[in-house]
């Protein structure tokens, strides 16, 4: 193929239609477990945007195959994580040979690990694309305002779940039936909001990652990724972001959530005074006072953030006047308060089967099925096996669909790929956000913040379908790139950027 110069017309058919697709993508990207994708009962991550993510993936085929057109893609990424998709498949495999074929909780072993697999390559579908359509700072700043209006889109349905959860009746009905037109059905609206995700800390995940990064780098650098006519009006913008994400926040009333939010914001708020940014401090500050304060007033209306599973900790802890001398029964009872028992449990047991095959794992998506083995004996002796399906008995039960898993990322991989997988993926993380030397101060700034934020995330989710985990790689790699081409600039058809 020749490297004749061609012109790229500005309404060229298919570049219209992949620039419709990608900024759908952009914007369902919130709805986390859509029914209107038919993946099985057992399946709770199931995002919408992999439905224009993978006509994406075909258009490009299609400019590859038919048109002869060749996308240009900055390198940097595409190595290790093929070498840590290989290893998974390999590892996996070798491990799956060994193992007998006996079905628990509907699936064999190769079952489940051809099930993990696919999640696996769900998100490498999105980081393929993103990677595709995210190559300069341009680009990266117009996706993260489509971000944020999907965002803001979901946080709008939570404030409509407190009320209608404060107001119960024909309003509630209603409003969990639009609910369930978003999400699979999991938890229904008792007290805390879950926007278009399937539960609420999942929403409150979204908020830190997608949110929180763009709006810490533009008040730290006074560059916004938004468009203002004046400073006032940037300053504006700027506090209605910082606004949405907070109510977001205090509608899913995630503990985990919120607790990282005031780390993040404390942190940033030390890094402005820093750098001698004292209306950012400030600023952070005052976000951090406003957030305590509406959570109390919210305890109120017995929703959200101020619903008994935010607040009860945080009065058993304050007003409990006597704690029980023996360590056993004051750790069952913090935990009990807390509702971290079954959470714990998992966690350890992840971390033993870790230490039983600490090179190659149990492989991906099998972590599961040997909680039995390696549940810690606490927990026998406490109420956890004795409780709901939910967390606890459902996890040993063979005809359950609960499994015992610990919703810790880096648990996952270590109890699942050992610490080959584990340091192999870990090295393309911290590769893709900290790529180069920072371009300016939103970039030093946002990828920071992405880093602390995906890092909280880890803690607190471990699916590898969601775009949540991938779109901030190829943003922060995007923002260390070059500045954005125009249309009508003259390009080869051999290296064709895909504008």
């Amino acid at each position: 193929m020749t490297s004749t110069e061609v012109e790229i017309p500005r309404s060229d058919p298919l570049d219209v239609i992949e620039r419709m697709l990608w900024i759908s993508l952009l914007l369902l990207v919130p709805i986390s477990s859509s029914p209107l994708l038919p993946f099985g009962s057992g399946t709770l991550v199931r995002p919408l945007a992999f439905v224009p993510a993978a006509m994406l993936l075909c258009t490009t085929a299609l400019r590859i195959v038919v048109l002869r057109q060749t996308p240009t893609l900055r390198r940097g990424g595409f190595l290790l994580l093929a070498l840590f998709g290989l290893y998974v498949l390999a590892s996996g495999l070798a491990e799956i040979a060994f193992l007998p074929d006996r079905i628990f909780k509907g699936q064999t072993p190769l079952g489940s690990f051809l099930r993990a697999i696919s999640t696996l390559g769900v998100g490498l579908v999105f980081y393929v694309v993103a990677r595709l359509r995210l190559r300069t700072t341009d680009d990266a700043k117009a996706a993260l305002r489509y971000l944020f209006i999907g965002m803001t889109a979901s946080v709008a349905l939570a404030v409509v779940q407190v009320i209608a959860m404060t107001q119960h009746g024909q309003m509630l009905r209603t409003v969990q039936t639009i609910t369930d037109l978003f999400a699979v059905h999991y938890d229904g609206l008792v007290s805390r909001a879950q926007g278009m995700t399937f539960e609420p800390s999942w929403l409150a995940t979204q908020i830190i990652v997608l949110m929180l990064p763009a709006l810490i780098a533009a008040a730290l650098s006074g560059e916004p990724f938004f468009e203002a006519r004046s400073t006032f009006a940037r300053y504006l913008l700027l506090f209605a972001g910082f606004a949405i994400a907070l109510t977001g926040l205090l509608c899913a009333g995630s503990r985990f959530g919120l607790a990282c939010v005031a780390a993040t914001l404390l942190f940033s708020g030390l890094l402005a005074l820093r750098r001698g940014r004292f209306v950012a401090f400030g600023a952070f500050l005052v976000a951090v006072l406003l957030g305590g304060g509406a959570l109390l007033a919210m305890s109120s209306l017995r929703a959200g953030a101020g619903a008994t599973y935010v607040l009860g900790p945080v009065i058993y802890l304050t007003q409990r006047a006597e704690l029980p001398q023996d360590r056993s029964e004051m750790a069952t009872d913090v935990t009990d308060a807390l509702a971290l028992g079954g959470r714990i449990s998992a966690g350890q047991a992840a971390l033993d089967m870790w230490r039983d095959h600490p090179l190659l794992g149990l492989s991906l998506g099998n972590s599961y099925r040997y909680f039995g083995k390696y549940a810690p004996d606490w927990a026998f002796e406490t109420q956890l096996f004795t409780q709901g399906a939910r967390e606890g008995i459902g996890w040993l039960d063979t005809f359950s669909p609960e499994k015992g898993n610990a919703k810790n990322l880096y648990l996952r991989l270590l109890a699942e790929t050992g610490l080959i997988g584990f340091i192999l993926f870990f090295a393309f993380f911290i590769r893709q956000i900290l790529a180069g030397r920072p371009v300016d101060e939103f970039h030093r700034t946002f990828r920071l913040a992405t880093f602390l934020a995906l890092g909280f995330a880890f803690l607190n989710q471990d699916s590898l379908a969601d775009p949540l985990l991938w779109l901030p790689l190829a943003l922060c790699f995007a923002l260390s790139g070059a500045p954005a081409a125009r249309n009508g600039q003259r390009i080869t058809s051999a290296s064709l950027a895909m504008e």
